[in-house]
């Protein structure tokens, strides 16, 4: 094919795709515009808002036009449901001033589930098609999402590659040319090429262009069952292997396993999805057998969350959590039992995604309601006129001090604090949370709880460090030398001071840390640091930070002082102590 020739054929496609999507073209044209402002104004203006009420819109129109070509309605009615659908975009943006993505947790919530929720409609739209499963729909997206993408890349490149010559021999361009360039390669051209690979879905049509559409490349075939198929099992059997030898202790507490889980299922139901094109045994004894490991794993999964939740009460993170293992049960049962319903899991997916985000049962809105209530069921014994009347520290068990700070955190960071009526108005969370309460905001991050928890375990841990919350002062009278200075600086060499022939030695060995003072070979003073270790292992579990008086300390004869003030230790049993110092250090 000549090179006019490949040029035409893309001409042609592309007016094809602006014919096909005009609304959803035009609001890709008004995302890039609204990018290339914000780039332009160096953050002076942020459009950001704009640009993603834009970007719902085009998700919703893209997925009216495909269902209006599998389900053909009259054109004036199709321009009626597309010109409504501009609506939502158009409240969201006004809900996102109200809820900006900077600095609420709600907006960047309810945005990430709107484009999860659309960008799901998107691929499940085509399966309405009764020639085409969502295995199909899944297939024919990736190939055009990576297309575009490799596309886009490769562009982008080659167009950086011509600014950076120019601006080498020739003139040098603003930075903000290479920024305005990305903005219209992957917010204009990346979507328009996905959009111009999509086929037509025409219900009374069975066309060539479909067929090929839907059908899986061999790398992706060779992919899914030579790599993504073993791996996927190998994985398992470790998954499992770790649940069974686990099953009574860490497996239901261990926080690291529940985004595993999820991630792991998400990959497996999706696998599952794909490996049905694939013509290969190890595909076809994929898809029979490990649903049923799939199911058995989202059980564990599930109650697990449903423990931690016990622990500490509900949040949008938690709640997310499990309706996914809802999810994840439903869609398992669906495709293992109920073959001819497979049709229904992205659809009961993006009902759920739906749910999430209504008001009142939102994820937010519930994880706010259930740490409003526990937090005052906590504190309601202690309440006397509206306020607390005693610190808390001492009435509180360590759990309950633990839910309570995990709480207030949670509460703090969605910016409801107001909820609680017995607070102070000029109440700080940072300033006031120890003051009022008696423990540390920080405390749900220490805290370990005394369960009998069998299973492997590391070395026990422990770090102290100076409180920085209120500005360190002290005395320098007297002081002849000031020397700052961590242990991984050191590497056991000697520190030469600015006194000849004055030097500093600090030895650290296991779990012992000295710090000495020398005039040539000869040891002057000397303080052994470990001293210091009972009070972080006293503090392990709890709030780390420890006020001046208790981490400073002083060695002296009556020629030579040695103070050594302590801005970090930590602890390894068995087999480090590192820190940082700031050393105050008097001759005569």
């Amino acid at each position: 094919m000549s090179v006019k020739s490949w040029f035409m054929k893309r001409k042609t496609q592309w007016l094809a795709t602006f014919s096909r999507f005009p609304l959803a073209t035009s609001l890709l044209v008004l995302i890039v515009l609204f990018t290339i402002m914000t780039i332009h104004s160096e953050g002076d203006s942020d459009y950001m808002n704009q640009a993603l009420s834009a970007g719902l819109g085009v998700l919703m129109l893209v997925s009216i036009q495909l269902f209006s070509e599998i389900k053909p309605l009259n054109k004036l009615v199709t321009w009626i449901i597309k010109g409504s659908s501009l609506i939502l975009p158009l409240l969201y943006y006004f809900y996102l001033r109200q809820a900006p993505m900077g600095y609420n947790q709600s907006g960047q919530i309810r945005t990430m589930v709107l484009y999860f929720t659309l960008a799901v409609l998107l691929i499940a739209v085509p399966t309405l098609h009764h020639k085409i499963s969502f295995s199909d729909s899944l297939i024919l997206t990736i190939k055009a999402f990576f297309s575009s993408l490799l596309i886009s890349v490769i562009l982008f490149i080659g167009i950086s590659a011509i600014f950076s010559a120019y601006t080498t021999l020739i003139y040098e361009l603003d930075y903000r040319w290479f920024a305005y360039s990305a903005a219209i390669v992957f917010q204009f051209i990346a979507p328009v090429y996905f959009l111009s690979r999509l086929p037509l879905f025409k219900e009374t049509e069975h066309t060539e262009a479909l067929d090929e559409a839907k059908s899986i490349p061999s790398l992706l075939e060779i992919l899914i069952a030579y790599i993504i198929i073993p791996v996927l099992l190998v994985f398992s059997a470790i998954l499992i292997a770790y649940i069974l030898t686990n099953i009574s202790g860490d497996f239901w507490q261990d926080n690291l396993m529940e985004p595993m889980l999820i991630s792991y299922t998400i990959v497996g139901i999706v696998t599952l999805f794909l490996a049905e094109n694939v013509d290969k045994k190890i595909a076809r004894l994929f898809s029979r057998f490990y649903p049923y490991l799939l199911l058995v794993i989202a059980i564990f999964q599930t109650v697990s969350s449903s423990l931690k939740t016990a622990d500490f009460g509900l949040t949008h993170g938690r709640y997310f959590v499990l309706l996914f293992g809802i999810f994840s049960i439903v869609s398992v049962l669906i495709y293992s039992f109920l073959t001819s319903k497979k049709f229904f899991i992205p659809f009961f997916l993006i009902c759920l995604g739906v749910l999430s985000i209504l008001p009142v049962i939102d994820a937010v809105s519930i994880g706010v309601r259930n740490q409003v209530n526990t937090i005052n069921d906590l504190v309601a014994p202690y309440i006397e006129d509206d306020s607390v009347a005693t610190p808390l520290d001492s009435e509180l068990t360590n759990e309950e001090k633990a839910r309570f700070s995990y709480s207030m955190n949670y509460l703090n960071q969605q910016e409801q604090l107001d909820r609680l009526d017995w607070l102070p108005e000029d109440f700080s969370y940072y300033q006031d949370f120890e003051t009022v309460f008696g423990f540390d905001s920080s405390y749900h991050y220490y805290y370990a709880d005394d369960r009998d928890i069998s299973g492997p375990s590391g070395p026990r841990y422990a770090f102290i460090s100076l409180d920085t919350t209120e500005p360190i002062v002290f005395s320098t009278e007297g002081i002849d030398e000031v020397v700052e200075v961590a242990t991984f600086q050191v590497s056991d060499r000697d520190i030469q001071l600015n006194q000849e022939p004055y030097r500093i030695e600090m030895n650290t060995e296991n779990e012992n840390l000295t710090i000495a003072l020398l005039e040539n070979d000869t040891v002057l003073l000397e303080q052994d640091l470990s001293e210091l270790s009972d009070t972080a292992w006293e503090q392990s579990g709890t709030n780390p930070e420890r006020p001046l008086s208790e981490m400073q300390l002083t060695t002296e004869d009556e020629n030579y002082r040695l103070t050594i003030i302590v801005k970090r230790l930590e602890i390894q049993e068995n087999e480090f102590m590192d820190g940082e110092f700031i050393l105050l250090i008097s001759y005569d």
